[in-house]
C-alpha cells in the first residue's frame, strides 16, 4: 500500500488515488493562528461523475452486495482499527484544520471502530428476513435489501464520528457510497480512503473526496445515486430535500437544533452547575445537540446564572493541543464574526452578557470565543431562536411550568432537550411534552451509539445510531411465497 501523508494533492476515488484539476483546490487555515497551513485538493464535477459511476457498477454487478454481512463487517472492522491505531496522526490533522479539542479529535477517529464494534454485537439479530403471515393467510418473506448507491455529505464539526453513522450500516448493508466532507476537512476526510485501502475494499464501494457547493449539488442531485444521507443545517437541508424530491430519493436528514434545558423550581443547583456549562460548550459550542437555551424559574433566574458563570469561568480557553484546554477556536474567519454578531444582537435586543462575549483577553489572536452567557433576552429573541453554534447559552425566564414547556418548544428546532429537578414524576412529566428526539433527566447531553439518535420539526427526518441506524439503508422487499392466483369474475 502506498503511504499518504497529512499534505495531499490526491482524492480517493473509486477505489484510486486521483489528481484533480489544480483549481480544484482550497487553502486550509489554522484556526489557531489564522494563518494558511496547507493548499489541499478537492473534488470537482468530474470527480463526482466518476465515482457515483464507480459507485454504481460496484453496487450493480461487483461483489461487495453479494459478500455475506460477516465478510462487509469485517472490512469495516478492518478499517476501523486502521483509523483507530492512526488516531494520533489524523486526529492532528483534525484539529489543525477546525480547532476541536486534541482528545475530542483523536475520539472521533475512534467512531468508525466503535460503530463497526457495536453492529458486529447487534446485526444477526437485526430482522434482514422475517416470515409474515398475511390476514388471508398466505406466507409471505419480509426481506431488507440494500438501497443502492448512497451520497453521505458530513459537516466539519465531528467529520469521522458523523460519517461513521452512515458509512458504517450502510456498507454493512450492502451499499456503496460517495463520502463528501467540508472543504474544512479537505486532508483529514481522505483518512477514509487510507482505511479501504487497507482493508481491502473492492473498487468502487467507496470514494472520499471534500467539495465546494457546485459539486456537492451535483453529487446530491446525480440519477445513479438512490439515497441521500445529510447532516447539517436546516436551512441546506430544505435546499436538498427540494432538490431530490422530482427524483422521489430516500434522504436522511439530521440537522440543526436549539435544545433546551427546562429548569423546574425544586432543580438541585449543584446538578446545573455540574451538567449546563459542558452542555453548552460541548465541542467549543459547535455542536447541533448543544444545549443552547437555559429555561428558569424567574424567581430563581439570578442564583442560577451565578452558579453557573462561577463554573463557567473555570474553563480555559486556548489552543486545543494543550490538554489543560477546555475550549478551542472557533472553525473558522467567517464563522467567528458570525457568532459575535448574534452575541451582539443580544445586546440590540435588551440582553445582558453576563459573561464571555468575546475572545480572551490572553490571546491576542485565533478564533476563539469566550463561554457566554445571556440573560434578559426574549424567547423571541435572534439568539433565543437561531442556531449560534458557538459556545453561547441564552437563559430565559418563565413564571409556571406550562410556560417553560412552551418556551422549550417555541422554535423551529426539535433535536434535543433537558429537564432538571428533584422530583423523578415531575421531570418525567415535563419530558413527555418537550418536542424534541431526545431528551434528558437531570443532564445536559449525553450520546449513545446504541441508542437512536435525531430530531423532529427542522432538526431532520430519521435516525442514526442503534440498530434502527441500519433502517435508512434498506429497502423491505415483501415475497409472496403461496399467494392463490385471482379467479375471473364471470
Amino acid at each position: 500500500m502506498s503511504t499518504h501523508t497529512p499534505a495531499r494533492t490526491e482524492i480517493y476515488v473509486g477505489g484510486r488515488w486521483i489528481r484533480p484539476d489544480a483549481d480544484a483546490a482550497i487553502d486550509l487555515v489554522d484556526p489557531t493562528t489564522e494563518e494558511v497551513f496547507t493548499r489541499a485538493p478537492l473534488g470537482d464535477d468530474a470527480a463526482v461523475d466518476a465515482a457515483v459511476d464507480a459507485a454504481r457498477v460496484a453496487f450493480d454487478s461487483g461483489p461487495w452486495p453479494r459478500m455475506t454481512r460477516k465478510e462487509r463487517l469485517d472490512v469495516l472492522l478492518a478499517m476501523g482499527q486502521f483509523l483507530a491505531q492512526r488516531a494520533d496522526e489524523y486526529g492532528d490533522q483534525l484539529v489543525r484544520e477546525t480547532g476541536m479539542l486534541l482528545v475530542g479529535a483523536r475520539a472521533n477517529l475512534q467512531s468508525v471502530a466503535w460503530n463497526a464494534s457495536y453492529l458486529s454485537s447487534v446485526y444477526e439479530n437485526y430482522p434482514w428476513e422475517e416470515s409474515r403471515t398475511g390476514m388471508s393467510g398466505v406466507n409471505t418473506l419480509l426481506v431488507r435489501e440494500p438501497i443502492g448507491v448512497v451520497a453521505a455529505l458530513v459537516p466539519w464539526n465531528a467529520p469521522f464520528s458523523l460519517a461513521a453513522s452512515k458509512l458504517v450500516p450502510a456498507l454493512l448493508a450492502g451499499c456503496t457510497m460517495v463520502l463528501k466532507a467540508s472543504p474544512f476537512n479537505a486532508v483529514s476526510m481522505l483518512a477514509f480512503g487510507d482505511a479501504a485501502e487497507h482493508a481491502g475494499l473492492p473498487a468502487g464501494v467507496l470514494s472520499v473526496f471534500a467539495a465546494e457547493a457546485g459539486p456537492s449539488s451535483r453529487l446530491v442531485e446525480h440519477p445513479d445515486v438512490d439515497k441521500i444521507s445529510f447532516t447539517g443545517s436546516d436551512a441546506t437541508g430544505a435546499l436538498i430535500a427540494a432538490a431530490v424530491a422530482p427524483q422521489f430519493k430516500r434522504l436522511t436528514l439530521e440537522l440543526g437544533g436549539k435544545s433546551a434545558g427546562v429548569v423546574l423550581p425544586d432543580a438541585p443547583l449543584d446538578r446545573l452547575r455540574l451538567a449546563v456549562p459542558p452542555a453548552f460548550t460541548l465541542n467549543n459550542g459547535e455542536a447541533c445537540a448543544a444545549m443552547t437555551r437555559l429555561v428558569a424559574p424567574r424567581d430563581r433566574v439570578d442564583e442560577i446564572v451565578s452558579a453557573v458563570a462561577e463554573e463557567v469561568s473555570q474553563l480555559v480557553v486556548g489552543d486545543p493541543r494543550d490538554p489543560a484546554v477546555d475550549i478551542g477556536p472557533l472553525v473558522g474567519a467567517a464563522h467567528y464574526r458570525r457568532v459575535l454578531d448574534y452575541i451582539s444582537s443580544a445586546v440590540d435586543d435588551g440582553g445582558q452578557v453576563v459573561c464571555g462575549g468575546g475572545r480572551p483577553d490572553h490571546l491576542d489572536r485565533g478564533y476563539y470565543v469566550s463561554p457566554t452567557i445571556i440573560t434578559g433576552v426574549s424567547p423571541t429573541a435572534t439568539v433565543a431562536q437561531e442556531e449560534i453554534f458557538g459556545p453561547v447559552l441564552t437563559v430565559l425566564a418563565y413564571d409556571d411550568v406550562d410556560e417553560a414547556v412552551a418556551i422549550a418548544n417555541g422554535t423551529r428546532y426539535g433535536l434535543s432537550s433537558a429537564v432538571f429537578g428533584a422530583q423523578e414524576q415531575e421531570v418525567r412529566a415535563v419530558g413527555h411534552r418537550l418536542r424534541a428526539g431526545m431528551v434528558h433527566y437531570n443532564n445536559g447531553f449525553s450520546a449513545d451509539m446504541a441508542i437512536p439518535f435525531g430530531g423532529v420539526k427542522a432538526s431532520g427526518v430519521g435516525r442514526e445510531f442503534g440498530p434502527e441506524g441500519i433502517d435508512p439503508y434498506v429497502d423491505i422487499k415483501a415475497i409472496y411465497l403461496d399467494g392463490q392466483p385471482l379467479t375471473r369474475r364471470r
